[in-house]
C-alpha cells in the first residue's frame, strides 16, 4: 500500500517486454559510463605525458560537454524519428569506439578530437534510454525504474575505478600488451608502461564495440513509440517536424517546465562536472594519496553511493513527489560536499565521506532526469529530453571545468570547489521546489497534458 492508500500492483515489475529493455538499457548505460569515467581517473597520467596543467583539462572537458550540449538535441530528434533501438545500438558502439582508439592518440589534437566525438556520442544516449524506460515502465514504478536506470552512473565510475586500480597500477600487464601493440606496429613498447599505463585502460572500451552490436538483436523498440508512430501516420497531421517539435516545447503550455528544468539541469549538471572528472585529481594532488589510493577512493565511493540512486527513487516514487524529492537530496548533501572539500581525516574517512557524497548528490539524478522525461508528451519525450535535461546538463558540464580548473590554480581545489558547487546545489534545490509538483505513479498522458 502507498501513503495514500492505493495497492501497489509489484508483479507489475514482472512484465518481459518491460525486464527485457530495463536490463538492456542498464547494461548499455552502464557500459557507456564506464567507457567515459576513464578520462577522469587517467587524468593525472595524461597531464603528465602530454604536459600540460588543469586548465588545459578543463578546457578540454569543456569542449567536449559544449559540443554534447547541441548534438543531444539532434540525437533526440533522431530517435524520435528513426526509433530507440537503432539509436541505442548507433551511439553506443561508436561512442565505445571514439573512447578505444584514446589508446592510440599520439598527439594532443588527436586526444581532443576522440574525447568531443566521444563524449557526443555517450550523452546522445540519454534521451534514447530515458525514453525507452518510461515508455516501458507500469505507470506506478515509472519513476523507480527510470531512478534504478541512472545507477548505469556510478556503476560505470565503480567499475572503472577497479579496472583503473589494476591496468594502470600492473607493470606487467603493460609489458605483455606494449610487446604485443609493437609487434602490430601501433605503438612502441613503452607506450603503455610507466606513465603511459592510462592506454591500457582505453583500450577495454574497444570490447564494448561487439557488446552493442549483440544487444541490437535483443532490445525490442519501444511499443509505445511504435504506437505513437502509427497513430501520427494515420492522422491529418502526420509526421512532425523538428521545428514542430521546438515550437510545442517553447509553448505556453510548457515553457515554465522547460525554462525551469533548464535552470535545475543546468546547475546540477555544472557542479557534477566540476567535481566529478576532478575528484582523483584533488584527492592525488591535495589530500596526498597515490593514483591508486585516489583512484580507489572514488571507485568504491560510487559503488557504495549507487544505493542513493535507489533511495532516491523510492521515496520519490512512494513517500512523496519526485519534485520534493530533488530537494531533499540536494540540501542533504550540500553541507556533507562541504565535508568532502575540507576535512583532511584519512582514508577511510575520504571514502566515506565520498559514499556519502554520492548518495545524495549524484543520487539526485536519479529522480531528476525521471521527473523531466514524464512532464512531456510521448511524441516530443525524446527531444524534450534532450532539449531540457541534455542542453542544460551539458552546458553546466562545459561551463564548471574550465570555472573550476582556472579557480584551482588561483585559490586552490578547496576554494574552487566550495564556491562553485555548493551555490549551484542550492540553486538546483530551489528551481526545482517551483515545478509543478505531481503524485508518483499518473499516467503519463495525465502528466503531460
Amino acid at each position: 500500500m502507498t501513503e495514500s492508500g492505493e495497492r501497489v500492483n509489484w508483479r507489475a515489475l514482472l512484465n518481459p517486454y518491460f525486464l527485457q529493455v530495463f536490463g538492456i538499457c542498464l547494461f548499455g548505460w552502464t557500459l557507456a559510463n564506464m567507457d567515459q569515467a576513464f578520462f577522469g581517473y587517467a587524468i593525472p597520467p595524461i597531464k603528465e605525458t602530454f604536459s600540460i596543467g588543469d586548465p588545459e583539462i578543463g578546457l578540454i572537458l569543456s569542449a567536449s560537454f559544449l559540443a554534447a550540449a547541441f548534438f543531444i538535441v539532434v540525437a533526440g530528434l533522431l530517435t524520435d524519428r528513426y526509433g530507440r533501438r537503432m539509436m541505442f545500438t548507433v551511439f553506443l558502439a561508436v561512442s565505445a569506439l571514439m573512447v578505444g582508439l584514446f589508446s592510440l592518440a599520439e598527439t594532443l589534437a588527436m586526444l581532443v578530437f576522440l574525447r568531443l566525438v566521444g563524449w557526443c556520442l555517450c550523452s546522445g544516449m540519454v534521451p534514447i534510454i530515458n525514453s525507452y524506460v518510461v515508455e516501458a515502465s507500469p505507470a506506478r514504478f515509472r519513476g523507480f525504474n527510470a531512478g534504478i536506470l541512472q545507477i548505469g552512473y556510478p556503476l560505470g565510475w565503480f567499475i572503472g575505478g577497479l579496472l583503473a586500480v589494476e591496468l594502470m597500477g600492473n607493470p606487467a600487464v603493460g609489458r605483455s600488451v606494449g610487446a604485443f601493440l609493437e609487434s602490430l606496429g601501433l605503438l612502441s613498447a613503452e607506450a603503455v608502461q610507466g606513465v603511459g599505463s592510462w592506454r591500457l585502460l582505453f583500450m577495454v572500451a574497444f570490447l564494448v564495440i561487439p557488446i552493442a552490436v549483440v544487444l541490437y538483436w535483443f532490445i525490442p523498440e519501444s511499443r509505445r513509440f511504435l504506437a505513437e508512430k502509427e497513430a501520427q501516420e494515420a492522422s491529418a497531421e502526420a509526421g512532425m517536424t523538428a521545428r514542430d517539435r521546438i515550437a510545442l516545447l517553447l509553448s505556453k503550455q510548457y515553457i515554465r517546465r522547460v525554462s525551469l528544468g533548464w535552470i535545475a539541469s543546468l546547475t546540477f549538471g555544472g557542479a557534477y562536472a566540476g567535481t566529478a572528472f576532478f575528484f582523483p585529481t584533488f584527492f592525488h594532488e591535495v589530500r596526498g594519496h597515490t593514483l591508486d589510493e585516489a583512484n580507489l577512493i572514488v571507485g568504491v565511493s560510487y559503488g557504495i553511493g549507487a544505493i542513493g540512486y535507489i533511495a532516491s527513487s523510492l521515496v520519490g516514487e512512494f513517500l512523496t513527489t519526485r519534485r520534493n524529492t530533488v530537494a531533499i537530496w540536494v540540501f542533504i548533501a550540500i553541507p556533507i560536499c562541504a565535508a568532502v572539500f575540507w576535512l583532511d581525516l584519512g582514508l577511510e574517512a575520504d571514502i566515506a565521506l565520498m559514499a556519502a557524497m554520492t548518495f545524495f548528490f549524484y543520487g539526485t539524478i536519479a529522480v531528476l532526469q525521471t521527473y523531466l522525461a514524464e512532464v512531456f508528451p510521448t511524441r516530443v519525450r525524446a527531444t524534450a529530453v534532450a532539449f531540457v535535461a541534455g542542453i542544460g546538463i551539458n552546458i553546466g558540464f562545459a561551463v564548471y571545468p574550465l570555472v573550476v580548473g582556472a579557480l584551482a590554480e588561483i585559490i586552490g581545489w578547496r576554494w574552487a570547489f566550495t564556491v562553485t558547487v555548493l551555490p549551484s546545489l542550492l540553486l538546483t534545490g530551489v528551481s526545482t521546489l517551483f515545478q509543478i509538483n505531481v503524485r508518483s505513479g499518473e499516467r503519463l498522458e495525465d502528466i503531460s497534458d
